[in-house]
Protein backbone atom coordinates (compact mmCIF):
# COMPACT_ATOMS: atom_id res chain seq x y z
CA UNK A 1 0.00 0.00 0.00
CA UNK A 2 1.16 3.35 -0.91
CA UNK A 3 2.23 5.47 1.82
CA UNK A 4 0.67 9.03 2.30
CA UNK A 5 3.68 11.15 0.34
CA UNK A 6 3.96 8.59 -2.33
CA UNK A 7 -0.28 9.18 -2.62
CA UNK A 8 0.62 12.91 -2.73
CA UNK A 9 3.25 12.34 -6.05
CA UNK A 10 0.78 9.98 -7.64
CA UNK A 11 -2.06 12.28 -7.31
CA UNK A 12 0.42 15.29 -8.73
CA UNK A 13 1.06 13.27 -11.53
CA UNK A 14 -2.25 12.40 -12.55
CA UNK A 15 -3.21 16.40 -12.27
CA UNK A 16 0.30 16.80 -14.47
CA UNK A 17 -1.23 14.31 -16.86
CA UNK A 18 -4.30 15.85 -17.56
CA UNK A 19 -2.61 19.13 -17.62
CA UNK A 20 -2.21 19.38 -22.10
CA UNK A 21 -0.09 22.50 -21.19
CA UNK A 22 2.56 20.84 -18.91
CA UNK A 23 3.61 18.04 -21.63
CA UNK A 24 4.00 20.20 -24.67
CA UNK A 25 7.75 19.19 -25.07
CA UNK A 26 9.86 17.14 -22.14
CA UNK A 27 13.21 17.53 -21.24
CA UNK A 28 14.62 14.14 -20.02
CA UNK A 29 18.04 14.18 -18.21
CA UNK A 30 19.58 10.72 -18.16
CA UNK A 31 21.76 11.00 -14.79
CA UNK A 32 22.94 8.71 -11.87
CA UNK A 33 21.13 9.72 -8.78
CA UNK A 34 22.60 12.85 -6.81
CA UNK A 35 24.56 13.98 -10.12
CA UNK A 36 25.75 17.74 -9.21
CA UNK A 37 25.35 18.80 -13.03
CA UNK A 38 21.69 17.21 -13.04
CA UNK A 39 21.18 19.75 -10.14
CA UNK A 40 22.54 22.21 -11.86
CA UNK A 41 20.36 21.83 -15.12
CA UNK A 42 17.41 21.65 -12.83
CA UNK A 43 18.34 24.87 -10.98
CA UNK A 44 19.01 26.66 -14.37
CA UNK A 45 15.83 25.45 -16.24
CA UNK A 46 13.26 25.74 -13.29
CA UNK A 47 14.69 29.76 -12.80
CA UNK A 48 13.59 30.21 -16.69
CA UNK A 49 10.04 29.06 -15.58
CA UNK A 50 10.46 25.23 -17.00
CA UNK A 51 8.07 23.14 -14.83
CA UNK A 52 10.12 19.74 -13.14
CA UNK A 53 9.21 16.11 -12.74
CA UNK A 54 10.91 13.51 -10.68
CA UNK A 55 10.29 10.68 -8.39
CA UNK A 56 10.39 12.93 -5.43
CA UNK A 57 9.08 16.17 -6.69
CA UNK A 58 6.45 17.95 -9.11
CA UNK A 59 7.11 21.40 -9.56
CA UNK A 60 5.13 24.16 -11.59
CA UNK A 61 6.75 26.62 -13.49
CA UNK A 62 5.37 28.84 -16.22
CA UNK A 63 7.25 27.58 -19.31
CA UNK A 64 6.77 25.71 -22.46
CA UNK A 65 8.29 22.78 -21.50
CA UNK A 66 8.74 20.41 -18.36
CA UNK A 67 11.87 18.67 -17.43
CA UNK A 68 11.88 14.90 -15.97
CA UNK A 69 14.53 12.81 -14.60
CA UNK A 70 15.70 9.37 -15.43
CA UNK A 71 17.89 7.18 -13.59
CA UNK A 72 17.79 4.05 -15.48
CA UNK A 73 16.88 2.87 -19.18
CA UNK A 74 13.51 3.97 -20.08
CA UNK A 75 10.81 3.55 -22.70
CA UNK A 76 10.25 6.45 -24.26
CA UNK A 77 7.19 7.19 -26.43
CA UNK A 78 7.43 10.99 -27.46
CA UNK A 79 6.63 12.96 -30.96
CA UNK A 80 9.30 14.95 -29.81
CA UNK A 81 11.29 16.29 -27.08
CA UNK A 82 14.96 16.53 -26.04
CA UNK A 83 17.43 13.78 -23.80
CA UNK A 84 20.28 15.24 -22.11
CA UNK A 85 22.64 12.58 -21.38
CA UNK A 86 24.66 14.00 -17.95
CA UNK A 87 26.82 10.96 -17.56
CA UNK A 88 28.68 8.72 -18.94
CA UNK A 89 27.41 5.25 -17.62
CA UNK A 90 26.16 1.71 -18.27
CA UNK A 91 22.91 2.34 -16.65
CA UNK A 92 21.38 3.53 -20.09
CA UNK A 93 23.18 0.62 -22.33
CA UNK A 94 20.30 -0.52 -25.13
CA UNK A 95 18.10 3.08 -24.56
CA UNK A 96 16.53 4.24 -27.85
CA UNK A 97 14.95 6.84 -28.79
CA UNK A 98 12.02 7.58 -31.19
CA UNK A 99 12.14 10.15 -34.19
CA UNK A 100 11.77 13.60 -32.92
CA UNK A 101 13.98 13.53 -30.09
CA UNK A 102 16.76 15.85 -30.01
CA UNK A 103 19.82 14.26 -28.18
CA UNK A 104 22.47 16.43 -26.15
CA UNK A 105 25.82 15.53 -24.35
CA UNK A 106 29.15 16.21 -24.06
CA UNK A 107 31.06 15.44 -26.66
CA UNK A 108 33.34 13.11 -24.60
CA UNK A 109 30.46 11.14 -23.27
CA UNK A 110 31.11 8.52 -26.42
CA UNK A 111 28.22 6.26 -24.60
CA UNK A 112 25.56 9.48 -25.45
CA UNK A 113 26.87 9.63 -28.54
CA UNK A 114 26.72 6.15 -29.51
CA UNK A 115 22.97 5.73 -28.09
CA UNK A 116 22.08 8.97 -30.26
CA UNK A 117 23.50 7.99 -32.87
CA UNK A 118 21.85 4.20 -33.04
CA UNK A 119 18.66 5.62 -32.16
CA UNK A 120 19.30 8.12 -35.53
CA UNK A 121 18.30 11.45 -33.92
CA UNK A 122 20.26 14.43 -33.98
CA UNK A 123 22.59 15.64 -31.66
CA UNK A 124 24.37 18.98 -30.16
CA UNK A 125 27.00 18.34 -28.86
CA UNK A 126 28.50 20.54 -26.00
CA UNK A 127 32.49 21.08 -24.85
CA UNK A 128 35.20 23.86 -25.42
CA UNK A 129 36.10 22.92 -29.15
CA UNK A 130 35.26 24.32 -32.61
CA UNK A 131 33.65 21.35 -33.40
CA UNK A 132 31.04 21.26 -30.85
CA UNK A 133 27.61 22.76 -31.74
CA UNK A 134 27.40 24.73 -28.24
CA UNK A 135 30.47 25.76 -26.55
CA UNK A 136 31.37 28.62 -23.96
CA UNK A 137 33.59 31.38 -25.44
CA UNK A 138 34.19 33.67 -22.93
CA UNK A 139 34.03 33.21 -19.07
CA UNK A 140 34.05 35.23 -15.83
CA UNK A 141 32.26 35.32 -12.48
CA UNK A 142 29.20 37.36 -13.44
CA UNK A 143 28.88 36.34 -17.26
CA UNK A 144 29.39 34.16 -19.79
CA UNK A 145 28.97 34.00 -23.67
CA UNK A 146 27.87 30.76 -24.72
CA UNK A 147 28.20 29.91 -28.60
CA UNK A 148 25.59 27.91 -30.62
CA UNK A 149 28.42 27.14 -33.68
CA UNK A 150 25.78 26.42 -36.39
CA UNK A 151 22.51 26.33 -37.24
CA UNK A 152 20.01 23.97 -35.36
CA UNK A 153 15.96 23.41 -35.97
CA UNK A 154 14.25 23.99 -32.69
CA UNK A 155 11.26 21.61 -31.49
CA UNK A 156 8.72 24.28 -33.80
CA UNK A 157 10.71 23.72 -36.65
CA UNK A 158 12.09 27.52 -36.71
CA UNK A 159 16.18 27.41 -37.59
CA UNK A 160 18.35 29.38 -34.79
CA UNK A 161 21.76 31.29 -36.35
CA UNK A 162 24.83 30.51 -34.99
CA UNK A 163 25.65 33.43 -32.60
CA UNK A 164 27.11 34.18 -28.96
CA UNK A 165 24.77 34.85 -26.09
CA UNK A 166 25.74 37.00 -23.55
CA UNK A 167 24.08 35.05 -19.89
CA UNK A 168 24.69 36.93 -16.45
CA UNK A 169 25.33 34.48 -13.80
CA UNK A 170 23.55 34.27 -10.36
CA UNK A 171 26.14 31.94 -9.14
CA UNK A 172 28.75 29.49 -10.48
CA UNK A 173 27.61 26.55 -12.44
CA UNK A 174 29.64 23.46 -14.24
CA UNK A 175 30.31 24.29 -17.53
CA UNK A 176 28.66 21.43 -18.95
CA UNK A 177 24.80 22.44 -17.26
CA UNK A 178 25.29 25.99 -18.43
CA UNK A 179 26.08 24.92 -22.37
CA UNK A 180 23.27 21.95 -21.96
CA UNK A 181 20.68 24.35 -20.43
CA UNK A 182 21.63 26.86 -23.01
CA UNK A 183 20.94 24.26 -25.85
CA UNK A 184 17.57 23.43 -24.00
CA UNK A 185 16.21 26.70 -24.26
CA UNK A 186 17.18 27.35 -27.95
CA UNK A 187 15.71 24.81 -28.94
CA UNK A 188 12.49 26.00 -27.17
CA UNK A 189 12.79 29.03 -28.82
CA UNK A 190 14.13 30.69 -25.44
CA UNK A 191 17.26 33.33 -25.99
CA UNK A 192 19.34 32.70 -22.70
CA UNK A 193 19.96 35.31 -20.76
CA UNK A 194 20.63 34.77 -17.20
CA UNK A 195 21.30 31.78 -14.92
Amino acid sequence: MLNSIENTCVNKLKSVANNKSWVKRMVILFSGRKSAVERDIIEILSGCGANYISDKAVTSGNGCFTIISEYKKTEINLKNGIAVFIDDTDRFNNQTFPKGIIGICEDSNQKALEIFKNSDIPVISCGMSAKNTVTLSSINSETLLAALQRTVTDCTGNEVDPGEFKIKLKKSYAPFAVMASAAVLLLNGITPKAF
